[in-house]
């Protein structure tokens, strides 16, 4: 199987580095012209020290907000009773420490206030001051990150419903190619004459493998004996084409028949194997179907004589839509990847969860 692995790609709607630039400059701006308003507001007042007192009270606020979009940033996924009592908490402890670095910078480094001067209603006030402005930010940040989150979700949602589309389209075409067909065909033709008996067997064959390829546009997942049996007719048309250059093993259980899997999931490993792996070897070689239970879940495994070819870096339009219909089922509880296995052999290994976690668009 000659195929390129797959590649982790980027899916998620948001650029990162244009989120993190959006909120430095908001925070620059934000609390920029906070301190100028709170300047032009102390100058009016002639108070002493009104720069610098603004300058340190604005940037105490920056350097607060700016620990908390860290924390929020290592814990994006919160509960709401969670995220109600840290920003709580955030409301209380930043303005207190905003208040708390103000009292010691008038004190001790503008040398305005004596400790004496203090008064408990001019702290007080502070103190209200900074938790409306800090209350003001969270209440901005958090709800602009709903505003994202929502906007991501919804693109995710027209992304995979545009992939189920297209998956739908391509599905005759890369999971029952014309060649397939063609071969059938020109093995009939040949078969008519010589054995009409085994004519007949592939042409039912090859009705009941089209009758259920059809079925797939219409169900999510089948039982996992209606999947063997179409794989089953498949590899025997095929079969008429190899002959002895295909041999087959299969390794499953019979109480894993009635787990439910997508359809054409395995005829799509099992087509890639044949077409990329054995039809490229003079003395062809074996292919083998392997069904377990593993963790709560299935893992499936198709393995053939071939190679593992990294030369480029197209994946078969076949894998690719396995791929993803996997996701649109699953989620991102389900893999499908491809390994080489010891010197000449190739593995596809699909891993699914025994129930769907995400139904299709």
């Amino acid at each position: 199987m000659t195929i390129q692995p797959n590649h982790d790609r980027a899916t998620t709607g948001n650029d990162p580095l244009n989120s993190v630039r959006a909120y430095y400059l908001c925070q620059f701006v934000g609390w920029s012209v906070y301190a100028v308003f709170l300047y032009l507001l102390y100058s009016v007042r002639n108070a002493p020290g009104a720069a610098v007192g603004a300058v340190i009270w604005c940037v105490s606020g920056f350097v607060g907000t700016h620990l908390l979009w860290i924390h929020a940033k290592r814990h994006p996924r919160l509960t709401v009773p969670q995220l109600v009592r840290r920003m709580a908490f955030a409301i209380l402890l930043v303005p207190l420490a905003m208040c708390s670095i103000q009292t010691v910078t008038d004190i001790y480094v503008l040398q305005v206030l004596k400790p004496h001067d203090l008064q408990s209603g001019a702290l007080a006030a502070h103190f209200f001051q900074a938790v409306l402005v800090i209350s003001l930010w969270c209440t901005l940040y958090f709800t602009a990150q709903e505003v994202r989150r929502r906007r991501a979700a919804e693109m995710e949602a027209l992304r995979l419903a545009l992939v189920a589309q297209a998956a739908q389209f391509q599905t005759l075409r890369s999971q029952l190619n014309p060649h397939f067909l063609f071969n059938c065909l020109n093995s009939l033709r040949e078969l008519i004459e010589e054995d009409r008996e085994r004519a007949m067997q592939v042409v039912t064959q090859l009705s009941e493998l089209l009758r259920y390829t059809l079925r797939t546009d219409r169900v999510e997942t089948v039982s996992l004996k209606e999947e063997l049996r179409a794989v089953e007719d498949y590899l025997s048309l095929e079969k008429i084409r190899f002959e002895e250059r295909l041999q087959l093993r299969y390794e499953i259980a019979p109480e894993l028949f009635s787990v439910k899997v997508p359809p054409m999931l395995i005829q799509t490993l099992v087509e890639n194997g044949l077409k990329h792996g054995i039809a490229k070897l003079q003395k062809g070689g074996e292919l083998s179907i392997t069904v377990q239970p593993v963790n709560g879940g299935l893992r499936i495994q198709v393995t053939n004589t071939g190679a593992l070819s990294v030369a480029n870096d197209s994946v078969p339009v076949g894998l690719e839509n396995a791929r993803e219909r996997l996701r649109l089922i699953y989620g991102e509880s389900a893999s499908l990847i491809l390994r080489a296995e010891e010197k000449d052999k190739v593995q596809a290994v699909v891993t699914i969860p025994l129930h769907p976690v995400r139904t299709r668009p």
